[in-house]
């Protein structure tokens, strides 16, 4: 522990007298060792207190940091909502078989309702009955008029609980190799030119992120669709898709479904059989499929329905709450007007008993002072007989 020189500032050893610098006599009071423990307290304090602020502040911005980026990643707010196409499976699986059994030719046009119906139906639905980490749950396909280029919506559940949405903005062309057929394996090719994630937008490594969906792209359901096209373009409209005359893929039409008199549409076997060339037992695995997506979906709706009903439930005892709260208010109000009107009777009545008690001590005092006139006019007439009786027998 050093003592400081009054004198120069120069701190010397615990013991000198005089100061080893100016040779001034040192304060002896400054070696006081409750004054030197109370300095050495109080300057561990505002070191303390520094650190502190130091720390306060660094985790602040730290956590501002944080926070802003997953709001920017995570928050979907204001972001577009997905909406359920509005044309039925039915009508969506009656054109993807037309398409994959050969029996469409020449430029056929979808609507992007078909085009996301069927983008649900084929690549949705399979991948969301595997177990991964990150899934797929939603995909839409629209069209950005003023870049003049679709754009791909993914919603993306991180451990079926996180909820994040991915829009890529690109191209969307047919995969042609160097010899310019199609690649059979990947028909389909995405350029991207923008990846948001959530408000985030990634400009950097674009295809790094987008090599985590090329399940999307490398399917069987696009793969089958896409089999005999020999263009496809996107407009504001929907989906172009210029198909190659005969069958250029493994997929055959059902004779049964083509020639079918009662219905346009064929049978789901027949339909699976088509999809798969023909094959029992592939249709029966994807019979199977197509069972275990339709129970997926039910119990979807079921989800949501329940949800929805909970919902209700929800706003039907807020409203029950809200009116309750409602008619409390209106007790309390009623409550606090008849104890107005009662202390204002109670006042009135108050002041109705002193007017009549102030009446009555008037009525007394009047009758008060009448008995005391007639007293004194008694007297007076007593006195005036007496006299004149007096006055009588003096004069006798």
């Amino acid at each position: 522990m050093m003592i400081k020189c009054q004198k120069c500032g120069f701190e010397n050893q615990m013991g000198s007298i005089f100061c080893r610098d100016c040779g001034e006599k040192l304060d002896m009071d400054a070696i006081d060792p409750n004054k030197l423990q109370k300095d050495v307290d109080k300057e561990k304090l505002i070191k303390r207190t520094k650190k502190r602020i130091k720390s306060a502040i660094s985790g602040g911005i730290v956590l501002l940091i944080v926070a802003a980026f997953l709001g920017v990643v995570f928050y979907n707010g204001g972001l577009r909502q997905y909406e359920e196409s509005s044309v039925s499976p039915e009508v969506a699986n009656q054109k993807y078989i037309s398409a994959a059994s050969g029996t469409s030719a020449g430029t056929v046009k979808y609507s992007y309702p078909e085009v996301n119906r069927m983008l649900k139906d084929k690549v949705v639905v399979p991948l969301s009955g595997m177990d991964s980490f990150v899934k797929v749950t939603n995909a839409e396909i629209a069209f950005d008029a003023e870049k003049n280029e679709p754009v791909i919506y993914l919603w993306i559940s991180i451990k079926e609980k996180v909820p994040v949405i991915y829009t890529i903005h690109g191209s969307i062309g047919l995969n042609r190799g160097s010899d310019g057929e199609i690649d059979a394996s990947m028909p389909l090719q995405l350029d991207a030119s923008r990846l948001d994630v959530g408000r985030l937008p990634i400009f950097a490594s674009t295809h790094t992120f987008l090599d985590g969906f090329s399940s999307l792209l490398d399917n069987d359901g696009v793969r089958q669709f896409f089999a005999r096209a020999n263009a496809v373009e996107f407009t504001a409209d929907g989906m172009s898709v210029t198909f190659g005359k005969g069958s250029g893929s493994a997929f055959v039409p059902s004779a049964p479904a083509a020639t079918s008199t009662s219905s346009n549409k064929p049978s789901s076997s027949a339909a699976v059989t088509a999809l798969k060339g023909g094959s029992a037992a592939a249709a029966e695995k994807n019979e199977a499929a197509r069972q275990k997506a339709e129970a997926a979906r039910l119990k979807a709706e079921a989800e949501q329905e329940k949800k929805k009903q909970e919902a209700e439930e929800r706003k039907r005892k807020a409203e029950e709450y809200k009116q309750q709260q409602k008619e409390k208010e209106e007790e309390r109000k009623r409550k606090i007007e008849e104890e107005k009107e009662r202390k204002k009777q109670e006042a009135e009545e108050r002041k109705r008993k002193a007017e009549e008690e102030a009446e009555q001590r008037r009525r007394d005092r009047e009758n008060r002072r009448n008995n005391n006139n007639n007293y004194n006019n008694n007297n007076r007439n007593s006195r005036s007989s007496r006299s004149s009786r007096n006055s009588r027998n003096s004069g006798w």
